[in-house]
């Protein structure tokens, strides 16, 4: 018996498997120990007893393309793709070995973590266009760090790939989890994912799924017809959030899952005792959003439905970075409550408030590039603030663009942004006055990486001065900031999420390649190659590529960008923020990716394609 078994386990050229985990209807994943790294992974091999036509193929393909895809420390990624011995198809990922959340109990806290979580991976697969269909407890996976990570985009929808890789009819998701929408096969769009994390919110809080019945065609009807129904009175505090995801008509629940997520503060607030008014949920913002027509996947007539994740923003305070030379500006701590807009505002707030004197440049002087010299006729310092479009410049620091304040962005101040990332060359001489270490350094999404030597002078590729500086971590890049203070009298930090969007203007829309250093070709073989053309295979001289509206160059491409906002879904041990958000694209994004697409990482570690911008306060900020 055993030696049946072993024969029948698929044979894999540098992997030893060891055994099934999970028998599915379309693959099968197996125990499996990639030998060159001794490692364990998870295998998903197409199931050899099952159909091999051209749908069940082009089905898995499409779930390891959208898999490769989205690389987000809450989805669960590939690590390689294959053909077994016997020419079928396989791709293997992290082994988790620490179960689902239907495994677990969680308490209020944990549920808000947990949510956060989610609502980062799914906004992030929104984002870049894809519709996961089935999220429940079982998708919701946990790593050695005991993060949540979502699973199994096997049914996702996506708009680069708008064929059917299900039969007409076919079950299409979860019943138990199911929008009324999905249920009726109606057009879906991310708020048909949001609906169903609501499902698993109500049954994380009262043990149960919020609808019974005897068959799931009644299940398809109850998600279609049933009130939402009352959570205990010592969960009350949860009932709008839960009315509101779980809402009959798509245009009543959340827009979003960033808005889903800022919900989520004023209930931590709750919970921990720091507020007692009623969740007020923000109004429904009717925004452009991926809509993808799902066909008639799953019709109520049709009686064959079966049952069977850049994280949204901390309420933990950030810890402290110290100053490598000595009495440097603290660094803010991250709001503690409130919507995301809110958080955003009250961390500009909380940056140092001396008031700053900008001169202007001229426009001669605003052309020139990083290490380039050019005379400059200070004006007497201006207690006022810059009207917008001109160029002031602080002594021996960066040239900066000054941005209006907007409503659309949530800031009511008008901000001074760097209008080049910090380059190699401006880096160096941080370093070399204050002796500062080199960070541990990562290839996103390759944990091969960490293997290498890889460091801010050596990230794997040739750069010089003028390039931007990559390999450098959140702490590194905090640090950055307080040192420039010193040395201009002036105040530089990172911006938040809010304010670098604020900047942003015209990065969205057709034309991407023309606007930044993107991707020139796909790092992975099973992706389209649809990247740009130019001449930078990685990051390419700051300021190569035209200015927005605002003068700000290169806010599309090259690298992305750490921001000062903290995610509360990594918390060390002392209760302080470890991971924070960076935005934006990088050299190793092609054309079609959300130029405002964030994404979070630990605040200790430098990655290839995150770099550094600042923004210095102005006093017209601090009124």
């Amino acid at each position: 018996m055993v030696n049946a078994e072993a024969s029948a386990l698929p044979q894999i050229a540098g992997y030893q498997v060891t055994r099934l985990l999970q028998h599915g209807g379309m693959a099968d994943v197996y125990l499996g120990t990639q030998l060159s790294l001794q490692r364990p992974v998870a295998i998903k091999v197409l199931a050899a007893d099952r159909s091999q036509g051209e749908e069940t193929i082009a089905r898995f393909e499409h779930e390891a393309r959208t898999i490769a895809r989205l690389d987000h420390p809450h989805i669960v990624g590939i690590h390689d793709v294959g053909t077994t011995a016997d020419g079928r198809l396989f791709y293997t990922m992290p082994y988790l070995p620490r179960g689902d959340l239907g495994d677990r109990k969680v308490d209020e806290r944990g549920v808000v973590a947990i949510l956060r979580a989610l609502c980062g991976a799914l906004g992030y697969a929104h984002e870049h266009g894809i519709v996961h269909r089935d999220v429940k407890p079982g998708n919701i996976l946990f790593d050695q760090r005991d993060r949540p990570l979502l699973a199994d985009f096997g049914i996702a929808l996506t708009t680069l790939d708008m064929s059917r890789v299900t039969r007409e009819g076919s079950t299409i998701g979860s019943g138990g989890y199911m929008s009324p929408e999905q249920a009726r096969g109606l057009p879906l769009d991310g708020r048909a994912d949001l609906y169903s994390l609501g499902v698993v919110t109500y049954e994380l809080l009262s043990g149960d799924l919020p609808f019974h019945a005897p068959d799931t065609l009644s299940m398809a009807l109850a998600h279609v017809e049933q009130p939402v129904p009352r959570l205990s009175a010592q969960r009350a505090r949860w009932q709008a959030f839960i009315d509101k995801a779980m809402a009959k008509n798509a245009a009543d629940r959340f827009a979003s899952a960033a808005q889903m997520a800022a919900a989520l503060n004023v209930i931590e607030a709750n919970i921990e005792g720091r507020a007692t008014e009623s969740l007020v949920l923000p109004a429904v913002v009717r925004s452009p959003r991926v809509v993808i027509g799902a066909g008639v996947l799953l019709l109520i007539g049709v009686a064959a439905i079966t049952t069977a994740y850049m994280r949204q923003n901390s309420a933990v305070r950030q810890a402290v970075e110290p100053s490598a030379i000595g009495s440097a500006a603290a660094q803010p701590a991250a709001p503690s409550g409130g919507a995301a807009a809110k958080q955003d505002a009250a961390a500009a707030e909380a940056a140092p408030s001396t008031p700053l004197a900008l001169a202007s440049v001229p426009p001669s002087a605003a052309d020139a590039k990083p290490g380039e010299s050019a005379a400059t006729d200070e004006k007497k310092p201006s207690a006022h603030e810059p009207a917008s479009g001109t160029v002031p410049h602080d002594r021996l620091g960066p040239l900066l663009a000054v941005i209006p304040s907007t409503q659309a962005a949530n800031n009511s101040h008008a901000i001074a942004l760097a209008r080049y990332e910090v380059t190699r060359g401006e880096y160096a001489a941080f370093v070399k006055a204050t002796r500062r270490a080199q960070s541990d350094c990562r290839e996103p999404n390759r944990p091969l990486s960490r293997l290498k030597d890889l460091n801010w002078r050596s990230p794997g590729f040739t750069q010089d001065d003028r390039h931007p500086v990559v390999c450098v971590s959140w702490r590194d890049a905090v640090a950055y900031a307080a040192w420039l203070s010193q040395v201009t009298h002036a105040e530089y930090r990172l911006p938040t999420r809010a304010e670098w969007l604020q900047a942003a203007h015209g990065v969205a829309g057709s034309g991407a390649c023309t606007r930044g250093n993107l991707a020139g070709h796909r790092t992975l073989g099973i992706l389209p190659g649809d990247g740009c053309k130019n001449a930078y295979e990685h990051t390419a001289p700051v300021g190569q590529f035209k200015a927005n509206p605002y003068g700000v160059h290169d806010l599309v491409g090259n690298v992305s960008e750490w921001t000062l906002n903290c995610n509360s879904g990594v918390v060390d041990s002392g209760g302080h923020c470890s991971d924070h958000w960076y935005i934006g694209t990088s050299w190793r994004d092609g054309a079609d990716a959300n130029p405002l697409a964030i994404g979070d990482a630990d605040a200790n570690v430098g990655y290839t394609t995150v770099g550094i911008r600042l923004v210095r306060k102005i006093d017209a900020e601090r009124k």
